[in-house]
């Protein structure tokens, strides 16, 4: 008679140093890498336990590029096996976060028709100013398609916001950055500006305008759902960690 599998018992506990070990049959997990699965919140040790559990062949990587699989376990593990553990490869990455002022979407605007012009200046105005009030520098605009022209004082004050950040925290914000096309709309989804449906729909203004006046392309509704799906859980990873 063959024996079943043994089944193993996720669970969490206090980490060395701070924080939280995921913890499988009593030893500690790893990330892909081989660094210690630790996280700096019970909540977020406790959803990554969870996913572990239901999926354990991420833990190895079998699945890890699948953007509905584990999600708050996928982005912890880029977080200690890139961003922590490497600092050239978070000085590269923060080096490609800051080019987002240059190039942000909320700093490109549609010349027409009328009723896209008012709905991107509904969307991303309040944003802008948010962006000034809290970081002190004007965002400029433009309807063409060179790069804005910025204020000189943007890029370090765009590094300044992300070397402030822990490994997971950036690591968040990065995935809203680059899904949403905008520093702008991931800085203010980590300072609680937005939440993700309202990120999601800063991120997708232009989509979803020649949706409703053009029909429905089903190509781009498949990447808006991912767009949309990467917004969410970027958010919350970063609710776990509040």
């Amino acid at each position: 008679m063959t024996k079943a599998p043994r089944q193993i018992v996720f669970s969490i506990a206090p980490a060395e140093g701070g924080g939280f070990s995921v913890l499988g049959a009593n030893r500690p997990l790893k990330t892909p890498r081989g660094h210690a699965l630790v996280v700096p919140t019970q909540a977020l040790a406790e959803t990554i336990r969870d996913e572990v559990a239901a999926l354990p062949g991420v833990v190895a990587g079998r699945g890890i590029n699948d953007p509905a699989a584990a999600p708050n376990f996928r982005i912890a593990a880029g977080a200690i096996d890139v961003i922590a553990a490497d600092g050239a490869a978070r000085t590269q990455l923060e080096k490609a976060l800051v080019g987002y002022g240059a190039t942000d979407l909320v700093c490109y605007r549609a010349p027409r028709p009328d009723a896209l012009v008012a709905r991107e200046s509904r969307e991303w105005d309040p944003l802008c100013a948010w962006f000034e009030d809290r970081f002190g520098v004007r965002l400029a605009q433009t309807t063409g398609f060179d790069a804005v022209p910025c204020d000189a004082r943007l890029d370090e004050i765009l590094a300044a916001a992300l070397a402030g950040l822990d490994p997971f925290r950036l690591a968040a914000v990065s995935l809203a950055v680059h899904t949403a096309g905008s520093i702008v709309i991931g800085l203010a989804l980590a300072e609680g500006r937005l939440d993700s449906e309202a990120a999601f729909a800063a991120s997708a203004v232009g989509e979803l305008f020649q949706e409703q006046t053009w029909g429905m392309d089903k190509d781009a509704a498949a990447a808006r759902a991912v767009k949309r799906l990467d917004l969410e859980q970027a958010a919350r990873f970063l609710e776990l960690l509040a």
